[in-house]
């Protein structure tokens, strides 16, 4: 496929990236909130809408149809018909394949992929950055780990950012998990005893931008936030937060989706590392029909910007191959 047509065809949006969602704030839901009061009737309005819309340029209807009904053959499909985006478990299950499915090939039940579930985890490109951009977090944490450390990871999901890493050099060491998710806090605390880490492990039920929070931390890691957001400000008001908790010297690193490559604009993509067919068939699925939630893109230099406003005095930037999902490393 020419790299033009791939321009016009490519994906509009990441994909799966650490939730925020609460049952009981008063907050707003941002990733995966239910869209219809079953499975059923969600994947019933995807058809009709595939139906009414009719062919498209380079998909058509019986080709959509039948991808709605691979995508409903296993449960993160279905989660994804239901919501749209990831909870907490199902983004811990995409990021950590790498290291868990994909070198067994059998998912957590033990049971081999479904072709269309090994597509997703294997090929989607935005799937292949959500899980560069977990390693990449995870390499960057481990390097600021010191005896005393306090971190924290906003919103925490099953928080594998931080409880994936080695804490044997250090005795004293302290990591908070912050979500609106109730379930997703108990998942985490779960995950904490798994890794035999509850003992130095705090998790809150609260809202982002409602930390009220002052000089307690020497590190925040945080994905999952600006993708679904699209005011501005609202983002600079996010990492002003994080400013505020953090104490002096202290880290943040978070993360942002690039603009998709688009007709007549430079984008940061790295297009050699991208698969035209892989990348078609993912806006397919994420953006014609599913309508994915997460599809709030900002350029590199508008980032920086907005973590300088924030307060942050230096900010570096690292990449997945595809420059699809960078790792923004902001110091107070």
């Amino acid at each position: 496929m020419p790299k033009k047509l791939l321009q016009v065809l490519i994906l509009t949006g990441g994909l799966m990236m650490e939730a925020f969602y609460s049952n009981t704030l008063c907050a707003q839901n941002l990733s995966h909130e239910q869209r219809d009061s079953s499975i059923q009737n969600a994947k019933q309005a995807l058809i009709d809408q595939v139906q009414k819309r009719g062919n498209l340029p380079y998909v058509s209807v019986e080709k959509q149809l039948d991808l709605i009904e691979q995508l409903s053959s296993f449960e993160l499909g279905e989660f994804l018909i239901a919501r749209g985006g990831l909870n907490g478990y199902w983004t811990h299950y995409v990021v950590s394949h790498p290291t868990k499915g994909r070198l067994t090939n059998l998912n957590t039940q033990g049971k081999p992929f479904h072709p269309f579930e090994a597509y997703l985890l294997n090929h989607a490109p935005s799937c292949l950055a959500t899980q560069q951009r977990f390693s990449l977090f995870k390499q960057q944490i481990q390097k600021h780990i010191f005896e005393g450390c306090t971190l924290a990871s906003i919103p925490c999901g099953l928080m594998g950012d931080l409880l994936d890493l080695d804490y044997s050099l250090v005795t004293t060491f302290t990591l908070n998990g912050i979500d609106l998710d109730a379930q997703t806090l108990l998942q985490a605390k779960s995950y904490a005893e798994e890794k035999g880490l509850l003992s130095h492990c705090h998790f809150f039920q609260k809202d982002a931008w409602e930390l009220h929070t002052y000089e307690k931390l020497d590190l925040i890691a945080s994905n999952g936030l600006s993708i679904y957001e699209k005011n501005d400000e609202k983002v600079v008001g996010l990492y002003r937060q994080f400013y505020h908790a953090l104490k002096p010297g202290g880290l943040l690193i978070t993360s942002f989706l690039t603009p998709p490559p688009a007709p007549g604009l430079q984008t940061e993509w790295n297009l050699s590392q991208v698969n035209p067919q892989d990348a078609l068939l993912q806006k397919i699925l994420f953006v014609d029909i599913l309508d994915a939630k997460w599809q709030v893109y900002r350029k590199e230099e508008v980032v920086k910007a907005q973590l300088k406003e924030a307060g942050f005095s230096e900010v570096s930037i690292l990449y997945d191959e595809a420059h699809i999902f960078p790792t923004a490393i902001a110091k107070k």
